[in-house]
């Protein structure tokens, strides 16, 4: 009596859709780059705070809904400066929700409670510090600042992906790519205008 082992053969469209949040980061990118997505430090506050978001509230399941938050508050700054011609860079308002959340995690080591976000922490205070760098020099520069910086949290976004910690892996494989493609294409942007 011989036995005869079958082999699932798997379709491609199985493989494709585990691959999602690569290909709906793809999408997105074409997404912001059509929309003159060349200002990109709203993207990368937004990266850095969705990271913090999920660490302080110790869920990894918040961290997308903490990424819709980001999108909506991008895209109603993007809605309100077109509908008022006010110059308000919603970079600003999102690393304001990251100074509150910087503080919270520092007040509770203070009355000495301290919980492990520290790298968290740390990254919204560099990033942050990248973000906003980017919105006060020159275009070009600013251009080539943010690229960098999506570039180092798309590493970031790999680090988490691997380690499988803080935020949801779909979230950190979406993120890392989406940070690449938007770092890359921000950075070539600039030096083609150069």
């Amino acid at each position: 009596m011989s036995t005869t082992v079958t082999r699932h053969a798997h379709h491609p469209a199985h493989s494709v859709l585990q691959r999602w949040p690569t290909l709906a980061a793809v999408v997105f990118a074409m997404f912001v780059m059509f929309d003159g997505g060349t200002d990109l430090a709203p993207v990368l506050a937004a990266a850095a705070l969705v990271y913090l978001g999920a660490a302080l509230l110790g869920r990894r399941s918040s961290a997308w809904p903490l990424f819709f938050g980001t999108v909506v508050v991008i895209t109603a700054g993007k809605l309100a400066e077109r509908a008022t011609d006010v110059g308000v860079d919603v970079t600003w308002v999102l690393l304001g929700f990251g100074v509150i959340g910087i503080g919270y995690a520092v007040g509770r080591a203070v009355i000495g409670h301290p919980f492990r976000v520290q790298p968290a922490v740390l990254a919204m205070a560099a990033y942050g510090a990248v973000a906003a760098t980017a919105v006060v020099v020159a275009p070009t520069v600013g251009a080539v600042v943010v690229g960098s910086g999506l570039l180092a949290h798309a590493a970031w976004d790999l680090y988490h992906y691997r380690a499988n910690t803080v935020v949801d892996r779909s979230l950190a494989e979406f993120c890392g790519v989406l940070d690449a493609l938007l770092g890359l294409a921000v950075i070539g942007i600039a030096c083609a205008a150069l």
